[in-house]
């Protein structure tokens, strides 16, 4: 059973929800994502698994997370970087939004984090990834195919790179 925030708009925490009963009555929750990001200024995209519950099949940031009750924004961050690519690096907030796109109504907080290391993908997250320029992420983006956190939050990134 995963513990997970239940806060308000303004990220006030309001206490404990189990995730499964959040996502089922639209609970607002904490969330984030991190654009792992290449020296030639490439962006770590993935394939979501079509194995996955929500939004299955779509492209998606470096990786994206739910902030379990008792951890910050950052350490579920550098929690998930680490599991889903096999990287550890620092981190840089770039700022939080709120989105609504059923199951999933979260505060999310977005993060950077520039690195070379090898990228170890979690198989069981993603079918794939790959290493795209701002542009081919305009792209995709624009076509749609890709979750809500990644539209939302690439408007954040896409000046930082």
């Amino acid at each position: 059973m995963e513990l997970l925030y239940y806060v308000r708009e303004d990220d006030t925490i309001l206490g404990s929800m189990e995730s499964d009963r959040a996502h089922a009555e639209g609970v607002l929750h904490r969330s984030g994502l991190v654009f792992l990001v290449r020296s030639d200024g490439r962006v770590l995209i993935q394939h979501r698994s079509p194995s996955k519950k929500t939004f299955p099949d779509r492209f998606d940031c470096s990786c994206a997370f739910h902030v379990a009750f008792g951890e910050t924004y950052e350490e579920a961050a550098a929690r998930e970087l680490l599991e889903e690519t096999g990287v550890s690096a620092n981190l840089q907030l770039l700022g939080k939004f709120v989105h609504h796109d059923p199951p999933e109504h979260q505060v999310v907080a977005a993060f950077l984090c520039r690195s070379e290391s090898g990228i170890r993908i979690d198989e069981a997250e993603s079918s794939g990834f790959d290493f795209l320029t701002k542009a081919d992420v305009d792209r995709l983006v624009a076509l749609g195919n890709v979750t809500p956190w990644l539209r939302d939050g690439w408007s954040l990134a896409r000046g930082e790179i």
